[in-house]
């Protein structure tokens, strides 16, 4: 009968690893692979900011533009629309920085969001740090707060306006001349209705028409 000799454990070792490192490799970069195919959280838009809109986005593109028209002289002396306008605008520039459905923006169009932002943050008392889904949320109550005839309190809690209940409502009251914020969504109105016109949506990869294509919450 034939007989093999056997192998050494060293050599067996040696033959073992070509095969065992991809393996080991692969379990690795598996989880990275996922999380890079993961998308990233969509930004929620309360839906008494976009009130009975079939087409959420577009609406919130729209009333933006109007709100901060004319350097948002329309604002004055109206705080809970003010909260509700600094609230939209959150959700624009955060909706077309971070998701690819919006990538056919051109990147200035992104530059242009966040100056808005900060203007906005800045004349109405709202903490630099918030992040985008604090900040949307802790305006849309507050709006609803001040038109409740509140205001005090929980509806504006010192992380996010350092100022205090009274003061943050006089600075939405009279938020200012927003020059940034009207030249910023003037353009975004004007850019997506050019898109619209010339069939300009998705032809970026992930970039898709935006009808229906936004997260909004109750």
């Amino acid at each position: 009968m034939r007989r093999f000799a056997a192998v050494p454990p060293p050599l067996r070792l040696s033959l073992c690893l070509p095969l065992c490192l991809p393996l080991a490799l692969a379990a690795l970069l598996l989880p990275a692979c996922a999380e890079l195919r993961t998308p990233p959280p969509r930004t929620e838009l309360p839906l008494d900011l976009v009130p009975a809109a079939q087409d959420p986005f577009r609406s919130a593109v729209r009333l933006a533009a109007r709100d901060f028209a004319d350097q948002a002289a329309g604002l004055n002396g109206r705080p809970a629309e003010t909260a509700r306008a600094a609230a939209r605008l959150e959700f624009l520039a955060q909706a077309i920085a971070t998701d690819p459905r919006y990538s056919d923006f051109p990147p200035g169009m992104v530059m242009a969001l966040r100056g808005a932002v900060a203007e906005v943050r800045q004349a109405i008392g709202l903490s630099e740090t918030a992040l985008p889904d604090q900040a949307i949320g802790a305006l849309a109550a507050a709006a609803r707060a001040i038109e409740a005839g509140g205001g005090s309190g929980g509806a504006f809690p010192e992380t996010l306006f350092p100022a205090g209940p009274e003061r943050t409502r006089q600075r939405l009251a009279e938020p200012g001349p927003l020059p940034e914020a009207a030249i910023a969504t003037g353009r975004l109105e004007e850019a997506v209705a050019a898109m619209d016109r010339e069939g300009g949506w998705g032809r970026r990869p992930g970039g898709l028409s935006p009808l229906g294509a936004m997260s909004t919450s109750p």
